[in-house]
This record gives C-alpha cells, structure tokens and sequence, in this order.
C-alpha cells in the first residue's frame, strides 16, 4: 500500500512508512531493557543520517515487532530480577557469558515472526543493539540463506559476553581495545570488530572542560527513569552537609520520570540548599558542565560522562554488566567506586577540604587518554563502509 505525504511517495510495510526517494533501508533492533539500548540506537541513526541522508533508517524494540504482548512483562521481570534477586539474575548472566548461545531457547520464541517482520521491511542492513536480538538474525539469517543481508552487533556494556557473538555477524561494534582483544581470543576476526566506544549521542562529546577553581559543581542522576543508588535519606544528609560548604561545592538532582521523588524534594520536604531538576531533555549540556556525576553504571551513561570529559562516582553494583563496567571504571581510573553510604560521605569530606583535587586531575585526564583511543566519530563511516561492501 502507499502513501502521498507532501508529494513525497511511502510505501507501508508493518507499521512504518518508507520513502521510496530514500536510496537504502537500514533496521536498528533494540528492546527496553534500560535506557541504553535505545539511546544507543538513537545515536547511531544520527550518525548514519549525518554521513548520508539518503537513507531510511527505522528503529524497532525486536519485541514489539515479533510478540508485542511480551514486551511490558519482560520488561517489568527485568527490573525485578535486578533489583530484588540480582543473584539469580547474575547466575543466568554469567551462564550466558561463557556458553554457546546457540542453545538458548528464549530468542527461539521471539525469531519467527521478527523474520516475518523483517521479510516485509526487507531492509539492506540490519544493526542489533540488544543479545537477544542479534540472536533472533542469527537464526534469520540461517534460515534464510539466500537473502544476503549485512548485519552489524552493538556491544552496549564493557562486556565480552558470548551472548553477543554469531557466527554470521559481520560487524562488531564494541567499547574498547581490551574488549576487542577478549572477542579476538574467542575466534572473531579482529578485522570485524571496531572499537567505537558505546554509541551515544555526539552532543555529549567535548574537548575541553571548563572548570570553576573555587567551586565542585557535582551532579546526582537516576537515569531517565530516576532510579538512583543514593537513596532518599542520604540526598537529605547532602542538603545538611552543604549547609557549611555550599560556597564550595555545588549540587544538582535530577529525577528524571520519577515524579513522586521530585515532589517530594521539592514540595513535601523541599530541599534547601540542592537544586532538584525532573526529566530534562539537554541533560548533554548538564553533564558537560559539571564536575563530578554520580550515577548508575550502565554502558550508555558510562560512555555520556566519558565524551563529556566528566569523570564518575559509583556504588559497588549487583548486576552483571554493571559488574563488568565498574571493573573498566576502576581500570582505567575513570572514577570512583564506593561501597556504601559512609565511602559517599567520605568522598564529600574530601570535596570539601580541597583534597579531591587530585583525583578529579588525574581522572580527567585519563578520560582524554582514552577518548583518543575509541573511534566515535568513524560509527556513520564503518555503518556506510558495511552496507556498501556487500
């Protein structure tokens, strides 16, 4: 079926309208499992379009797009798995980082009718952001032989994980050198495997950093979701602590979608001496200008604070890939992990003596050492390079 909008001509296939002007389609499977997925399938279609506008780039949650019903209760036993039984979430985890997945019967469910959808789309590339749905074409790919289409994996965390790794992938994105050097070591050809960074979007990417000698400018985020590590009762204990050095260090909250917290720190028993934001949408501004953040560590925020030039204060995490990314944080001394409430309250002491100074120099400029060595600005030319290659 087509459509005439503005004397331009679509054609429909599934719930998308393509434009048949545009040269090539390329399909961007992601899922909502955390933020980062999705963001990171944001940012590369900004990349590809910057490269080339010619192309019709559609971003699809594989899940919506082969069983949609499973998408809010997978969703939501994610979020429980990870915040009441990490345990056993970590069990499933680190099982699938070390096993073929060739064996794992979940992305059998979700594979027929993602091929179905993607024989209707009938895209000339298709870019996986999520394990599960690089598996789903894998088996498409499988089945389908006679179809020859290119396929490019995100890797979105720190991680090595098998759970990510086809044998007819032709192209890995992944988040530094030693990660591309543990993919190498299980059979990959170093060739297929491109050291991006986790994609984000380019407007956090900085080359300088503005600092305030007389002021720590640090910020408290929860992700989109205002989900923090720091509960309630410490963001209580930081308006107290500033109460004496808010000449010396400054604070900002932001809560994202979660609106009964905003209330409550702005209404019901307002802060005093914190400045509390809900959901921004030029939180790349935000990070650039701050000092400090202290954050959750996922890959897509991981890799924010890193173009932003921002280093990071994270709680020890329970959860798998964030397992794997405080390890590259400590690693590459891109901040600091604390254990708990009375580490937090010793990094702000250090603040507000001066005796941090140190620490931020040196993660900084760690920062800068390893920006140079990801190619976040090659994402549209290596996406481009692969479409036409084949």
């Amino acid at each position: 079926m087509y459509n005439t909008i503005n004397n331009i001509l679509f054609i429909n296939r599934g719930d998308i309208l393509i434009d048949t002007n545009k040269c090539k389609t390329i399909l961007i499977l992601t899922a909502q499992f955390g933020a980062g997925h999705i963001s990171a399938a944001k940012a590369i279609k900004d990349y590809i379009l910057e490269q080339d506008n010619s192309y019709n780039v559609i971003i699809q949650n594989f899940i919506n797009a082969s069983i949609p019903k499973m998408n809010k209760p997978m969703v939501k036993l994610y979020e429980n798995n990870t915040k009441y039984t990490p345990e056993l979430y970590n069990y499933y985890y680190y099982l699938k980082k070390s096993f073929d997945p060739r064996y794992d019967i979940f992305h059998r469910i979700y594979t027929p009718k993602l091929s179905e959808y993607i024989l209707e789309i009938k895209p000339d590339l298709i870019i996986s952001t999520f394990p599960l749905a690089a598996a789903c074409v894998h088996n498409f790919k499988e089945k389908h032989t006679e179809i020859k289409i290119p396929n490019l994996t995100v890797i979105t965390d720190v991680v090595d994980s098998l759970e990510w790794v086809y044998s007819n992938t032709d192209m890995y994105f992944v988040a530094s050198s030693e990660i591309k050097n543990r993919f190498v070591q299980k059979g990959i050809n170093p060739d297929n495997i491109k050291v991006t960074g986790v994609p984000v979007n380019k407007n956090f990417y900085t080359t300088t950093k503005v600092t305030n000698p007389d002021k720590y400018r640090l910020l408290l985020l929860g992700g989109g979701r205002g989900l923090f590590d720091v509960d309630e009762d410490f963001m209580y204990w930081i308006d107290e602590f500033l109460e004496n050095y808010k000449n010396i260090i400054d604070v900002t909250i932001v809560t994202g979608k979660n609106y009964k917290l905003y209330e409550h720190l702005t209404e019901k028993k307002p802060l005093s001496n914190i400045k509390v934001l809900g959901f921004v949408n030029d939180m790349h501004n935000l990070i650039k200008d701050y000092d400090l953040m202290i954050t959750k560590p996922g890959g897509a925020t991981l890799f924010e604070a890193i173009l932003s030039q921002t280093p990071v204060i994270v709680k020890v995490p329970k959860v798998g890939q964030e397992i794997e990314n405080a390890r590259f944080i400590i690693d590459k001394g891109v901040g600091i992990i604390y254990s708990d409430d009375n580490d937090l309250k010793n990094i702000f002491n250090s603040l507000a003596s001066g005796e941090f100074d140190t620490f931020i120099s040196f993660m900084q400029n760690n920062i800068s050492q390893f920006k140079s060595l990801i190619n976040t600005d090659k994402i549209g030319e290596y996406i481009l390079e692969l479409i036409n290659s084949k």
